[in-house]
């Protein structure tokens, strides 16, 4: 099977210069989302249309294809002329006449891999020629409406085209679609812009197959927040909040408590281990790993690549990012750690900061095991503080220096200090 995600699409209601596909939901492309579940399914070439900010769209390809693997191949629409004209620039990239091409929007990111993977197993079971995925709402306003008669699916008419009584329908498409590829193409040949909107349906081609007595199924969700779609600010919130609402579910069905969930945000990809307590207004990206029976928040940020070991403390407005805290550390208050590597049981105080950009690159900071780092303590990166090494309040540790096993250093810039007789 073959897939086609479609997004060239600007999205003019999202009012944005930026490609709609690229706009971000819980620090992922909303692209990435769909791109993501395919991968899961084994189809890791999709052929996907590409348009406004072509180039912007096909970098993100292109870096997304390195870091997975796999190679998604941009198909590019010129002209925005429509959902049929888009499929029909693909015709020449598709393998073999006859197989099932699967045909997805790049901007619902809501709709998950099993219910995917249902529907394409009903498509297969009822020898369906083409199948669409359809959803029942309450407010159909937008969408375009699955035509039935006697039970039987033999049309989808956009609302600006549809009658009154249509529009009453409830019916609606999500706009992802199963078809075998041979009558795929057979009725893009006859499609026409014959339409308010001047442009080249998709939808038109399950009239046309009709028709011909084509094999038609439209299988509902069973729910339909899958099938939303994302065609503004206030979409993109929504999709933003229900992604959210599931990420932080699946976390509580693993033994981690949320003191407020509605006031957590937790990206895709994270790890969280058991009895763990995560605080209100905490942002976690996606690749972050955390221990068993941490407190992490409130008002804290963990970027990605980070990594924090069992029963550590992340406090109130602390971030981390890229940094590898082992166990039993405590950084409460007020700090920043970037690029820090901290052993076990360190304690780090209020308003430390690792300086780790020196203009050019990002430097490590290596704090030790049971150290001690003093209030508003600044690390000029690279710099190592040894096992049981200790700051004072204030201190700043200058680029290069290391502090000996036991050593406390302070000023500016911070200097070891002499015990008395020594």
């Amino acid at each position: 099977m073959q897939a086609i995600v479609l997004a060239a699409g600007k999205g003019t209601r999202m009012r944005s210069e930026h490609p709609k596909v690229l706009h971000e939901a819980l620090g992922r492309p909303i692209l990435d989302y769909a791109l993501a579940i395919l991968e899961e399914l084994g189809i890791d070439q999709p052929l996907v249309v590409v348009g406004y900010s072509a180039e912007k769209v096909r970098s993100f390809l292109n870096t997304r294809g390195k870091e997975s693997g796999t190679r998604p191949q941009a198909i590019l629409q010129k002209e925005q002329r429509g959902t049929g004209h888009a499929v029909m620039m693909t015709r020449s990239r598709l393998l073999t006449k006859k197989q099932d091409v699967l045909i997805w929007p790049g901007d619902m990111p809501l709709l998950k891999k099993e219910t995917l993977e249902a529907f394409i197993q009903k498509h297969r079971k009822s020898r369906s020629e083409t199948s669409v995925l359809s959803s029942l709402r309450v407010n159909p306003a937008g969408y375009g409406r699955i035509l039935r008669a006697g039970g039987r699916f033999f049309a989808i008419r956009e609302e600006l085209d549809a009658t009154p009584v249509e529009r009453r329908i409830q019916e609606v498409n999500t706009g992802v679609y199963l078809f075998r590829s041979d009558r795929l193409f057979q009725a893009l040949e006859k499609i026409r812009p014959e339409n308010q909107k001047g442009e080249f349906y998709l939808t038109d081609c399950i009239e046309i197959l009709s028709k011909k007595n084509a094999r038609l199924e439209a299988f509902p969700l069973a729910s339909s927040q899958e099938g939303q779609g994302i065609n503004s600010r206030a979409d993109l919130a929504e999709v933003t909040k229900v992604m959210n609402q599931r990420e932080v579910a699946k976390h509580m069905e693993q033994g981690v408590t949320f003191v407020s969930p509605e006031q957590t945000f937790v990206a895709s990809g994270v790890k969280i281990g058991r009895d763990t307590v995560i605080y209100p207004w905490s942002y976690i990206e996606s690749g972050v790993r955390i221990g068993r029976r941490c407190q992490i928040g409130p008002f804290a940020k963990l970027r990605k690549g980070t990594v924090i070991g069992d029963e550590s403390i992340v406090g109130s407005f602390v971030e981390v990012n890229r940094s590898k805290l082992g166990r039993k550390v405590c950084v409460k208050h007020l700090a920043y750690l970037g690029d820090a590597r901290v052993g076990d049981q360190a304690n780090i105080g209020a308003g430390t900061i690792t300086a780790n950009f020196d203009g050019h690159a990002k430097q490590v900071t290596h704090i030790g095991k049971k150290a001690l780092v003093g209030s508003n303590t600044v690390f000029v990166a690279p710099v190592t503080l040894e096992d049981h090494a200790s700051t004072g309040a204030g201190a700043v540790v200058t680029r290069g220096t290391r502090v000996k096993t036991g050593e406390v250093v302070a000023g500016v810039p911070a200097r070891v200090l002499k015990r008395k007789g020594k």
